[in-house]
C-alpha cells in the first residue's frame, strides 16, 4: 500500500451531476480526464457539461473521511482521489435496501450511460497515472493551498480567541518553500521529458510519491492517532467533512490545548521541512 502511486474511487456513478473530491496534487489529473469522456445527454464532454452546471467553474473538493480512500491516504499516505455523479434527488436510495440493480435499471441510470461514462473516467484516470513517464502529482498548488489554510488558523485564532497564541508563521514561510520546490521540481521533469530521460524518471517519480507521505506524523493526530495526516482529515463528528490541518484544529479549538498544539505545530513544520527537501533537487537530474 506505501507504494501505491495514487488511489481512485468512484462512489456513485448514475446520474448527470458529476463531483470530485481529491488532494491537492491530483487536480489536474481530474480536471483533463474529464476532457476526454463524452457525457451523455450532452454534445460534448464531461469537462464542459461539468462547467455548465457549475458557473463555468471546475470545484473540486478535498477528502476527509467516510470511504473507501480513507485508509490509503489518512495512514499512509497515497494520494486519492474521490469521484461521483447523482441525479439531484437521488440520493434516498444510498446505503437502502432498494439500492439494487432493479432501481438502478428502472429509475438511476436506466440507460446504464451515465456508469460507462464514470467507467471511462475512471480507467483514463488510472491509466495515465499508471503510464506517465513522470507521475502526474502537482505539489505547487498544495502547497499555496495549505500557506493559505494556515493563515486562515491565524485568523480563526484572532476571531475566537481574541489574539494568536500559536504562532504558524514559520509554517507559512515553509510552505512558501515547498512551493518554490515544487515549481522548480516541475521544471526538471519537464526537461526530462524532453530529453527523454529515463533515469530522471525515476528519480523525480521516487520524490513525487514520498511528497504526499511526508505529511505524515507518527504521534498520529491527538485522540485519534490511527489518523497521520496533517493537512486533511474527516472532522472529528463532521462525518465525510474535511477538517483541514486536524491536528492544530482540534487540539486548540476542540480540546483548547495550547501545549498539544504547539507540539503538533513543530510536527507539521518538520513535515513541511521534509516535503520541501524531497522535492529539492538533491541529484535527482
Amino acid at each position: 500500500m506505501r507504494n501505491a502511486v495514487a488511489y481512485v474511487n468512484m462512489d456513485g456513478a448514475g446520474g448527470s451531476q458529476f463531483g470530485a473530491s481529491t488532494t491537492p496534487a491530483l487536480d489536474a489529473s481530474v480536471v483533463d480526464a474529464t476532457k476526454d469522456v463524452r457525457w451523455p445527454g450532452t454534445d460534448g464532454t464531461l469537462y464542459e457539461a461539468w462547467k455548465a452546471q457549475n458557473d463555468g467553474r471546475t470545484p473540486i473538493g478535498r477528502i476527509g473521511g467516510g470511504s473507501d480512500f480513507q485508509a490509503f491516504f489518512q495512514r499512509y499516505g497515497v494520494p486519492a482521489m474521490d469521484i461521483g455523479a447523482a441525479s439531484p434527488g437521488s440520493g434516498g436510495n444510498y446505503h437502502c435496501s432498494c439500492d439494487d440493480n432493479y432501481w438502478m435499471s428502472h429509475f438511476g441510470d436506466p440507460s446504464w450511460e451515465y456508469h460507462t461514462a464514470m467507467s471511462r473516467l475512471a480507467g483514463i484516470s488510472v491509466l495515465r497515472l499508471a503510464n506517465a513517464d513522470v507521475v502526474a502529482l502537482g505539489y505547487r498548488p498544495y502547497a499555496e493551498e495549505t500557506a493559505r489554510y494556515l493563515n486562515d488558523f491565524t485568523d480563526e485564532q484572532r476571531k475566537k480567541l481574541g489574539s494568536v497564541v500559536v504562532d504558524v508563521s514559520r509554517d507559512v514561510e515553509q510552505a512558501k518553500a515547498w512551493e518554490q520546490a515544487a515549481t522548480a521540481l516541475q521544471a526538471r521533469a519537464d526537461d526530462a521529458l524532453r530529453h527523454g530521460d529515463t533515469a530522471a524518471f525515476r528519480r523525480l517519480n521516487g520524490k513525487i510519491m514520498q511528497a504526499e507521505r511526508d505529511l505524515l506524523t507518527r504521534a498520529g493526530l491527538p485522540g485519534r492517532p490511527w489518523y497521520e495526516h496533517q493537512i486533511y482529515a474527516p472532522g472529528i463528528d463532521t462525518g465525510y467533512a474535511t477538517q483541514r490541518l486536524p491536528a492544530l484544529h482540534d487540539a486548540l479549538f476542540t480540546d483548547n490545548d495550547v501545549r498539544t498544539a504547539k507540539a503538533y505545530e513543530a510536527h507539521l513544520y518538520e513535515s513541511l521541512r521534509a516535503a520541501t527537501r524531497t522535492l529539492s533537487p538533491g541529484g535527482d537530474g
